[in-house]
């Protein structure tokens, strides 16, 4: 392969390992929210869950990222202040 070096193929590895553990880690997530919703009408228990919208057009572009947590902040209190409802089901629930 001309080219490619083992450094090259190293970094292209640790590459895509970091974005499998971030993708794993979403997805356990989204997991716990279903499980937490089924859990939640086994046990007659009411489910209210808050998240960022979808089309919230901010990115974190650092792990400790003071302005986009800033952002996150105000879209909360906005969210809160216009009196938006608690969800009563997971993202894209299917009835």
């Amino acid at each position: 392969m001309s080219g490619v070096t083992s450094l090259s193929c190293t970094a292209w590895t640790l590459s895509i390992a970091g974005r499998s553990i971030s993708t794993l880690i979403k997805n356990q997530g989204i997991g716990d929210l279903y499980e937490l919703y089924a859990f939640s009408k086994k046990n007659n228990m009411d489910y209210n869950l808050v998240y960022i919208p979808g089309n919230f057009p901010d990115t974190s572009t650092q792990a400790f990222d003071p302005d986009y947590m800033g952002k996150l902040f105000d879209l909360g209190f906005r969210l809160e202040t216009n009196g938006n409802p608690w969800k009563k089901v997971p993202p894209r629930w299917v009835h």
